[in-house]
């Protein structure tokens, strides 16, 4: 097995049930209890002081029991704190569908397992983008759910206001089949009537804007309502800053145990860790009581006007068929390159926050889907435009409603 992409093989396969997933292989995220295994987090040491799971998390034994082949563990960048896809310890893998670019993280074992071919259901974890970002950079379906409605029992925590458990497919069907056996819907998808199509402001001219003249009128033949925003750079800005310190507070109150210790002291706890995690770990520690507060203030008012733009626009604001939904860039454009300096790669970690935490800081559900490939973006040495992801992003409880919309477009 390609040690870059998977932990270790299944050892304890479990009760394999038959159900609307018989014959689907999947590969777990190694974050997630697994019977008779250990939970590495994507760092060997842990790995090695993990103690043996005696019960296997429930959103796994869920699909087991409707029949999917639980087939291996798979790498992750550690402790999930990054959406590269990149690892000091066990290495990069390398993303199938554009070899000279990262393939995104942290779910990228799931990923690219997915993407290869060699499994058809990549079970993975979002906080700041881990499902949504690998799914973009590698060409596939992903799904965060709205916040809650999967338990996370079983699963390692980064930041549990934001944990959410998600997948990967190579097709909507199979995306949609995993999530009515994660989330039984309580009540009937309900579709919105408007569709709010997203333009990052400094995003060059290319693949997505030239999707939105078609897609509109695809739209508009099926009886939705469109309409065209500009999301500024500086509200990107606002939304990045506001999660990515509520995340570092978060992750602080997590690891506090391990973080409060000196590095290099003789009672240190710290595992051996990549310098880009253990940067971003000290600087969780340097967080204050007054940075969470001013944070949350900027988010109470990214979250009122969340809310505005997507909820019932009339006074009877729970009529039916007066939501909205954003479409939007998954991420800024295609994977960046391997290689690239870490000042290269914080500033675009930036840039892409300013997308994906929109998700997070409202608890909402987002369904990236494999539809553009970045001409713009292309080398003269690679075979073809590398992948690029557009999203759906509703309400929360409206997760039904983003596949079946999206089923609706590609039909």
């Amino acid at each position: 097995m390609d040690k870059r992409i998977y932990v270790a093989p299944a050892r304890f396969l479990g009760p394999r049930g038959q159900g609307p997933l018989d014959g689907q292989r999947l590969v777990v995220k190694d974050l997630f209890a697994i019977k008779g295994e250990r939970i590495g987090q994507g760092n060997p040491d842990l790995l090695a002081s993990a103690p043996i799971e005696w019960q296997t998390a429930p959103a796994v034994l869920s699909l087991q029991q409707a029949g999917a082949d639980y087939r291996a563990r798979t790498t992750t960048d550690e402790l999930a704190y990054s959406l590269n896809g990149t690892n000091a310890h066990y290495g990069t893998p390398g993303n199938p569908r554009a070899p000279l670019r990262l393939p995104g993280g942290s779910s990228v074992g799931s990923a690219v397992a997915v993407a290869r071919g060699e499994a058809e259901i990549g079970l993975g974890t979002d906080t700041g983008g881990s499902i949504r970002v690998p799914s973009s950079y590698c060409g596939l379906y992903g799904l965060r759910p709205t916040h809650g409605r999967i338990s996370v029992t079983g699963l390692k925590p980064l930041a549990p206001r934001f944990d959410t458990v998600g997948w990967m497919t190579r097709d909507l069907a199979t995306l949609t089949q995993v999530s009515k056996v994660l989330m039984p819907a309580a009540t009937a998808t309900r579709l919105p009537a408007r569709i709010i199509l997203l333009v990052p402001e400094g995003l060059a001219a290319g693949p997505y804007q030239r999707l939105l003249g078609p897609l509109s009128r695809r739209l508009e033949s099926l009886g939705f309502q469109c309409e065209r925003r500009m999301l500024s750079q500086t509200f990107m800005a606002h939304v990045s800053e506001a999660f990515r310190i509520l995340q570092g507070c978060e992750i602080r109150r997590t690891h506090q145990a391990w973080l409060s210790t000196p590095e290099h002291g003789p009672e240190s706890r710290w595992p051996r860790l990549n310098p880009d995690i253990a940067a971003r770990l000290k600087w969780c520690m340097t967080l204050s009581d007054a940075d969470e507060q001013t944070a949350e203030a900027k988010t109470d008012t990214l979250r009122r006007w969340y809310r505005r733009q997507l909820a019932a626009n009339q006074p009877a604001s729970h009529q039916e068929g007066s939501e909205a939904v954003f479409v939007l860039p998954t991420t800024p454009g295609a994977s960046p390159l391997l290689g690239a300096s870490l000042e290269v790669m914080e500033a675009y970690r930036h840039r892409l926050m300013g997308l994906t935490a929109l998700a997070g800081l409202n608890g909402a559900p987002q369904l990236s889907l494999p539809w553009l490939a970045d001409s713009a973006a292309r080398l003269p040495q690679e075979a073809a435009p590398p992948p690029w992801g557009v999203s759906l992003l509703g309400l929360p409880g409206r997760d039904e409603s983003l596949m079946a919309l999206a089923s609706m477009l590609e039909n």
